[in-house]
């Protein structure tokens, strides 16, 4: 008697899959949903929000110029500089002028630590490199910071103006640890000359002059011509402001700061927990109105709906997992956004590439050039797009197979 086990893999594998696919729906929808914190009493689920992180400060400053070029410039360079730190909301405003001095006001309100921000403001930052004068001796003098004074020094002729970037980075050390380095990179055509100015100095001190210090660099005598000075510092958000102050551009005059005052913090709140749930039932009552007065079918709404919950659901659990902070009045922009994007997708198959290529173009201009919550939201936005369009393929597959099952 010979049996016959009529066995298929497929079947059992799409079995496994549909399973995983559910029970992944339904995870992440259960930490997705608000008040989950309870669900567990050794793992919380809350969402982090940044109301309570919020600062603000204002600061005074005297510039020692009157043209309204140099004053538009250096305003534009701190800019800059508060930008790249991440400060949520910047305001800077000429608020008065006489005869030689300009005043500017800026207003900052952030989750950044209030002192870094106070130093990318007060710092000019506009380095140069000096050489050691003949006649001092670091070693026999009686001051041992006799390195770190200008005085010590003879200006060269490269300041910053000859360097395209100041990168910072991570080098080994002689005593093969990791430290620190400011890599100095001069523009292409000043390359040559700048290895000619090392060269001449082989085993002498030159340093980089900033606001008074110097950052002083022994020159080896041997090896390639990288200048890379050791930085006094690993405080990571500290390294982060050196190398925003070394690359944000040169501020043309020199300015003072005259005044500072902390300010209550200006936060937007809403209730995320009653946002959350309008959310929820103004989908369900969008795709029945749509089920109700347009010529679409149940299968044809259940995929960009499911796709929906489940891209939502992943991207909140993502963020209590990763205890990521957030802005609450983001998340029902967020919401609606990928809603509105992900039916548009569904509904226009044939021009699915040109929907979302327009979407991130108009994404990598706004993380490129944008600013403060704009920009905030251009970074949460940019993951989602691939995660809704991964939800709609498995929601494509995940309906198909539970029909023929």
């Amino acid at each position: 008697m010979n049996l016959k086990i009529n066995f298929k893999i497929k079947p059992v594998l799409d079995y496994i899959l549909v399973i995983l696919v559910t029970s992944l729906a339904i995870t992440s929808g259960l930490i997705a949903l608000p008040l989950t914190e309870k669900i567990s009493e050794r793992t919380t689920f809350d969402l982090l929000t940044k109301d309570e992180y919020y600062s603000s400060a204002e600061y005074y400053l005297s510039l020692e110029t009157t043209d309204l070029k140099e004053v538009e410039e250096t305003r534009n360079i701190l800019f800059k500089r508060l930008n790249s730190f991440g400060v949520e909301k910047v305001s800077i405003q000429k608020i008065g002028q006489d005869s030689t001095t300009t005043t500017l006001r800026i207003v900052v309100n952030t989750t950044r630590e209030l002192g870094f921000v106070r130093e990318l403001i007060i710092n000019k930052y506009d380095f140069k490199i000096v050489e050691k004068k003949e006649d001092v001796d670091f070693f026999e003098n009686e001051d041992p910071y006799a390195y770190l004074y200008p005085d010590n020094y003879n200006d060269t002729e490269w300041d910053s103006s000859n360097f395209r970037n100041v990168h910072i980075t991570e080098l080994r050390t002689t005593d093969n640890s990791y430290s620190n380095f400011a890599i100095f990179k001069p523009w292409p055509n000043k390359q040559t000359a700048f290895n000619k100015f090392l060269d001449n100095h082989k085993g002498d001190y030159v340093g980089v002059s900033t606001d008074g210090s110097v950052m002083p660099y022994l020159v080896p005598l041997e090896g390639d011509n990288l200048f890379a000075v050791p930085l006094p510092v690993e405080d990571e958000t500290q390294v982060e402001a050196i190398s925003i102050l070394y690359n944000s551009g040169h501020i043309p005059i020199n300015y003072s700061m005259i005044e500072e005052n902390r300010l209550d913090p200006q936060t937007i709140n809403i209730d995320h927990i009653k946002i959350s749930i309008a959310l929820f039932v103004s989908l369900i009552l969008v795709y029945l109105i749509i089920l109700l007065t347009k010529n679409a079918t149940l299968e044809m709404l259940s995929i960009p709906f499911l796709a929906t919950l489940l891209t939502l659901s992943i991207y909140i659990s993502v963020l209590k997992f990763l205890n990521i902070p957030v802005d609450t009045f983001l998340l029902p922009i967020i919401g609606i956004i990928i809603a509105t994007l992900i039916k548009i997708v569904s509904a226009n198959d044939d021009s699915v590439f040109y929907i979302e290529g327009a979407f991130l173009v108009t994404l990598s201009v706004i993380l490129l050039f944008g600013y403060g919550y704009i920009e905030i939201l251009a970074s949460h936005l940019f993951p989602l797009i691939v995660l809704s369009k991964l939800s709609l393929i498995i929601s494509a597959w995940y309906i198909n197979k539970v029909k023929r099952i």
